[in-house]
């Protein structure tokens, strides 16, 4: 590591203010340098891998061509890169010769993390197959027309209850599935819905699979695309041919059996009338207590509940809204809140399914906090720090309030590590952690660029402010005792602090500036506290 260190240019320290990663290797493979970006995504500690052999960072996966970039030559490819923990994060390579400042010849490697991306791409794709299994399971038959009229897409019990497989009707308008009266009625409710958009109820014939026309209440709404234009209509048949049976036993033979919470209320005051099994499951009250109690009673959030009123009141339906429930025993629970319009023997009614979804969004949640927060310290990352301490400087700066950056480095961190271990250096920089979070504003942003290596960013706070409060720091961290293998110990930590100076100044160049106030504190001696000075 002492002969690749040596290898390594001052000039290219220019690669550590980079938000991504930056390899140097020699043609043999072997790394000269690595930036700080690289080092914190890896989890190494900084400067550890020079020297090492580039095949320590490669999985063994092979390689992806990433869209948008060439597939010849040494362009962009998406691969596994091995941490230092063992585990695995997906990054896109670039590779390209580097000549050295002397003319010696190098790859430059310069490596993005699309983890994040990739986790995003599988949760939307678990997202689509849930909804695909909630338009299968529907026991009742759903159909997809797109704008031309022609089915694009229906469900198993559309099959059933029409007798007719999804492969004779997708790509079928209804002049090729029903006779001309029938498709004439059809296709004019749809020409009207195109125009008119919203919801439409109206009752008329349909092919059943016993070979006669049934008599059915037809529910059809236009939907958009991503951009508010028409996609299609999504259409929902109610069997009116069995008017003997009583309203509650019509609702258990079709909804009993759905495997997903189903609630059925009058428009008119919102008392339930119907519930299913697992309804009562979801919510822990009893089926007959779920019966004639109100269904305002289950919502968490009253903002939540006004939102699916007035998305009923604009379009008549409310699809796949996240939807906090209440549980019986006072507890929460998160669902897809889908609630259609119908009409049951004359009584207008809210038809609501709930879809349990606490688990994949307390995934979601710990994804989102995993790609923002360091791993060893638990607070923010470099990327998620430079993009709340931007935020911050655009409000300060339009607001022409002060703000500071404080960076802070603990003083011989790599003898504490040789001394000790690394299992103790760990636990000194946790405790560095605990102490700045002890110590700021609740709204002061503290992140870890890398290694052993902390940044401030001190909202509505000069220079000379921002001082008493690393003061108080430093002499906090001096006091503190850090358990070892031998018995404790204390280390001490140094800070540079630098303010922003004008409208145009960037976070990147105070965080240079308090790196430069950082080095006069180390060249004085360490365990101090230098304010940024024009000449540093």
């Amino acid at each position: 590591m002492t002969g690749a260190g040596a290898e390594r240019p001052r000039s290219w320290r220019m690669f550590d203010a980079l938000p991504t990663g930056v390899c140097i290797a020699t043609p043999a493979g072997r790394i000269v340098y690595a930036n700080r970006h690289l080092h914190e995504l890896l989890g190494y500690p900084y400067g550890e891998l020079e020297g090492e052999d580039i095949g320590l960072l490669r999985g063994g996966d092979g390689v992806l061509p990433v869209p948008g970039l060439p597939l010849e030559g040494r362009g962009g490819r998406e691969r596994r890169y091995r941490c230092r923990d063992g585990e695995f994060v997906w990054v896109v390579e670039a590779l390209t010769d580097f000549q050295g400042d002397g003319g010696e010849a190098y790859e430059l490697r310069t490596v993005t993390d699309v983890s994040h991306h990739r986790r995003a791409e599988a949760a939307l794709r678990d997202q689509l197959m849930m909804k695909d299994v909630l338009f299968e399971t529907l026991p009742v038959p759903v159909f997809v027309k797109d704008p031309d009229g022609r089915f694009a897409d229906c469900n198993d019990a559309f099959e059933r209850y029409t007798g007719l497989p999804r492969r004779a009707v997708i790509e079928k308008t209804s002049f090729d599935v029903l006779a001309p009266p029938l498709a004439n009625a059809h296709a004019a409710m749809d020409r009207d819905l195109l125009v008119n958009w919203g919801q439409r109820s109206y009752e008329e014939s349909v092919p059943h699979a016993d070979g006669m026309p049934r008599r059915a209440r037809v529910s059809k709404a236009v939907y958009r695309d991503n951009v508010g234009e028409v996609a299609g209509i999504v259409g929902v048949i109610h069997d009116l041919s069995v008017e003997d049976q009583p309203n509650e036993a019509r609702l258990q033979t079709i909804l009993e059996q759905s495997p997903i919470g189903v609630s059925v209320s009058r428009r008119e005051d919102g008392v339930v009338i119907f519930a299913n099994t697992r309804f009562a499951e979801l919510t822990g009250f009893p089926r007959e207590r779920v019966i004639g109690s109100l269904a305002r009673d289950y919502y968490v959030d009253d903002n939540q509940r006004e939102r699916v009123i007035e998305r009923l009141r604009t379009s008549g339906s409310v699809v796949n809204m996240e939807v906090q429930f209440r549980r019986a025993d006072s507890s929460s629970f998160w669902t897809l809140f889908t609630v259609n319009q119908a009409v049951i023997q004359g009584v207008e009614v809210n038809l609501a399914w709930i879809y349990d979804y606490t688990e994949r969004r307390n995934m979601e949640e710990a994804l989102r906090d995993m790609a923002s927060k360091d791993p060893l310290t638990g607070i923010y990352n470099r990327r998620s720090f430079m993009e709340l301490g931007r935020q911050q400087l655009a409000r300060s700066q339009r607001f022409r309030e002060p703000m500071s950056v404080v960076v802070l480095d603990v003083d011989h961190f790599k003898k504490i590590n040789d001394s000790y271990g690394h299992a103790t250096g760990d636990d000194a920089l946790r405790m560095v952690a605990g102490a700045c979070s002890s110590i700021l504003r609740e709204y002061d942003i503290l992140g870890r660029l890398g290694g052993e290596e902390f940044v401030v960013v001190l909202p509505g706070t000069t220079p000379d402010e921002s001082r008493v409060v690393a003061e108080r720091l430093r002499r906090h961290i001096a006091r503190m005792p850090v358990p070892g293998p031998e018995g404790r110990f204390h280390m001490t930590a140094s800070m540079g602090i630098a303010g922003v100076e004008s409208a145009g100044d960037t976070l990147e160049k105070a965080i240079h500036r308090a790196d430069l106030a950082l080095y006069r504190a180390k060249r004085e001696g360490r365990n101090r506290v230098v304010v940024f000075e024009s000449g540093m």
